[in-house]
């Protein structure tokens, strides 16, 4: 332990975890160097090892509150929210009726979209502790996703009246008045964004929410420079947990899925996806799935309104099963070569097909199922193999637009590309190719839906999108902002609009200060 507090002071963290590591196994019951390695393993935001350090905790001393709570923390950063909520109900189970708990985990149903459950829960604090700031922001946040706009908004403003200092509560009200905040909202944020010891990520967030204000009121430079400086703190916070956008990296996945997908293969991959024993899985209890594909803010979140609003169909947002089938494949490819990556699809495809069906969510009756995941775009012919009935719609938006919208949104660590502008032009070029590749291998395969069509015509587009889905027409398609279901996007206040053109062209203010960004759009992009 001596010995770890040294080489902490003098910068060398992974030294200290590993004399940590010796010091857990050497004396298991004392529970100070698990709490110490953990507390490092979340400063450096080192969540994988925070994982294995948590899970060996859990282990050597079961009944630790602490130990569970870093378990559910290590996964709900990496985006594995089922395991983290199952490692927090242990955190319930020893420590049960405590209102604390309660938000947390009500915060963990929201990630993992069981909005019910989150609701009971919070509802079930609010009335022990009715004014309760993080109590009134998380129930806001869960009536956000679930299209109860102005029931947010009230509590947006009870959790801003009970703390006005209280960032995520400004944020909430940002996002569902789009950036029509008050003047005293605007100085609230200013004065926090001011306070130097505001924690980085209520920086970011409150920048992107100023910007969306002052963009609302015409001053173009304030707002950029807010949308800048809040993408330099998340481009920090990536960093820090060494997340970056490798274009080299990129590069290489679209010759990989080239030549993994060649014409030859293209054309054998075709036949097998048309004679292969998909039977084998047992599909008849599980919708079919619709991919909607494209880059994030490419009108992915409308198409899937549309569909969802078809008594057949459910939307299940973006789910995460096919990217990690899809990567396991191109890590083969690039460590193995492409002929062990052909062999591996072609023996898996029955059991990853059986492995996505199984972790659908509920879907109750309905024959389809929207899977409108962004990052699909790099696996249609993955899909192909898996899903060979399956329509596939691609979501087609001026480069520029798509950008730009990229960037004055918090977007997640997840995207590394989405915090500098070359990196979201580099990104948008990847994207291109990859496309263009799909398109020329499976002709026909994609149903293109350009977003300029669809705010200019949009029932023309609606029918044509439901044609190429094989479902009939319905009425309630015209009208997807009349839909009630969760949307976690965000384009969650967006939707529940009537389709119109009023969110096209925003970019064209910000001329000035994009430089060559500026001049991007639809094909231009070739490298």
């Amino acid at each position: 332990m001596l010995l770890a507090r040294a080489e902490v002071r003098a910068g060398n963290v992974a030294q200290a975890l590993t004399l940590l590591s010796h010091a857990q196994h050497n004396t298991p019951a004392d529970s100070e160097p698990w709490q110490f390695a953990a507390a490092l393993a979340t400063q450096v935001r080192d969540w994988p090892v925070l994982q294995d350090i948590a899970r060996r905790w859990t282990t050597a001393h079961p009944m630790a509150v602490d130990a569970w709570q870093n378990l559910s923390r290590a996964y709900f950063e990496q985006s594995q929210f089922l395991p983290a909520i199952a490692a927090f109900d242990s955190v319930m189970k020893l420590e049960p009726g405590k209102l604390i708990h309660q938000v947390s985990a009500a915060r963990l149903a929201t990630a993992a979209h069981q909005y019910s459950r989150a609701r009971s829960l919070l509802e079930n604090v609010l009335q022990q502790a009715p004014d309760a700031p993080e109590v009134l922001y998380a129930l806001a946040r869960v009536y956000h996703l679930s299209g109860e706009l102005e029931l947010a908004e009230r509590l947006c403003r009870r959790s801003i009246v009970a703390q006005p200092g209280y960032p995520p509560a400004y944020t909430m009200l940002g996002l569902l008045r789009e950036g029509r905040l008050e003047d005293s909202d605007i100085r609230a944020i200013e004065q926090m964004l001011a306070h130097p010891s505001l924690h980085p990520e209520y920086k970011a967030m409150l920048g992107f929410t100023l910007g969306d204000a002052l963009d609302r009121r015409g001053d173009y430079a304030g707002a950029f420079a807010a949308w800048q400086a809040a993408n330099l703190i998340n481009l920090s916070i990536a960093r820090q947990e060494s997340i970056v956008y490798d274009r080299a990296f990129q590069e290489a996945e679209v010759a990989v899925l080239d030549e993994l997908f060649s014409y030859k293969e293209a054309v054998s991959v075709q036949l097998f996806a048309d004679d292969t024993a998909m039977s084998a899985v047992e599909s008849a209890s599980y919708p079919t799935p619709i991919f909607v594909v494209g880059m994030p803010r490419s009108g992915t979140t409308l198409a899937e309104s549309v569909l969802a609003s078809h008594s057949q169909v459910t939307g299940a947002g973006e789910l995460p099963s096919l990217c990690a089938i899809h990567d396991e494949l191109i890590t083969v490819a690039r460590q193995q070569g492409i002929n062990a990556a052909r062999d591996m699809l072609l023996n898996n495809a029955v059991n990853w097909r059986a492995r996505y069906l199984e972790a659908l969510p509920a879907h109750g009756e309905a024959a389809y199922i929207v899977d409108k995941q962004p990052l699909n775009f790099r696996s249609v012919g993955l899909i192909r193999v898996l899903f060979p009935d399956s329509p596939i719609i691609y979501t087609q938006r001026a480069a520029l637009d798509v950008g730009f919208s990229i960037y004055r949104n918090n977007f997640t660590k997840h995207w590394p590309c989405a915090h500098r502008l070359a990196d979201i032009a580099h990104y948008l070029g990847v994207h291109a190719r990859i496309m263009s590749l799909w398109q020329q291998r499976f002709p026909g395969l994609l149903h293109v839906l350009d977003h300029a069509a669809m705010v200019r015509d949009p029932a023309r587009e609606i029918r044509a999108l439901l044609a190429f889905a094989g479902l009939d027409f319905e009425d309630a398609c015209l009208t997807p902002h009349q839909t009630q279901r969760p949307i976690a996007t965000f384009s969650a206040v967006q939707v529940r609009r009537p389709v119109s053109a009023a969110y096209t062209g925003r970019a064209a203010h910000y001329l000035p200060w994009l430089g060559e960004f500026g001049e991007l759009g639809v094909g231009e992009i070739k490298k």
